[in-house]
C-alpha cells in the first residue's frame, strides 16, 4: 500500500524573496540616484566651507535670502525691506515646532544688514537656534 500523497503537477509555489530582493535593490537605486532642488525659487550662490554641511533637521525652517534683498520663506515670498511681515512669517512658520532651526541660505553678495536684519527677526520671532547654510568646497552647485 502506498500512503503517500501524490502532488499534482498544477501545484505552483510562488516564492515572493527574489521578488521582495529586487524591489529593495530597485527602492535603494531610486533614492540614491534622486537629487533633491531645495532652493528653486531664488537664485542663490552659497559660500564655501571646508567641512561637511549637516543634513537639515526635522524642525528646521529655511530661509533663503538673495543678493537684491528678496527672501523666500518656504513657499512664501516676502519683499526685500518688510521687517514686520519677516518676523511674522517667522512666527508662523515656528509654531508648533519644539526648539525650531532657523537654517539661512543666503547668498555670497547679500549686504550683511540683510543677514542682520534676518537675525533679529529670527530673535523677535523666539528662534533661539540658528545655523547657516554653504557648500562644501570643491562641489559643484
Amino acid at each position: 500500500m502506498n500512503f503517500r500523497t501524490r502532488r499534482r503537477p498544477d501545484d505552483v509555489e510562488l516564492n515572493f524573496v527574489p521578488l521582495i530582493d529586487v524591489l529593495i535593490v530597485l527602492l535603494i537605486f531610486l533614492m540614491v540616484t534622486t537629487s533633491f532642488s531645495r532652493l528653486s525659487r531664488l537664485d542663490i550662490t552659497l559660500p564655501q566651507a571646508a567641512s561637511d554641511a549637516t543634513p537639515p533637521q526635522d524642525n528646521s525652517i529655511e530661509l533663503a535670502i538673495a543678493a537684491d534683498g528678496k527672501s523666500v520663506l518656504g513657499e512664501r515670498t516676502l519683499a526685500a525691506g518688510d521687517m514686520a511681515g519677516l518676523v511674522a512669517a517667522l512666527r508662523q512658520a515656528a509654531a508648533g515646532r519644539p526648539e525650531p532651526v532657523l537654517v539661512l541660505s543666503v547668498d555670497h553678495l547679500t549686504p550683511h544688514e540683510r543677514v542682520i536684519a534676518a537675525m533679529q527677526a529670527a530673535r523677535e520671532a523666539g528662534i533661539e537656534s540658528l545655523t547657516f547654510a554653504v557648500e562644501t568646497a570643491g562641489a559643484t552647485p
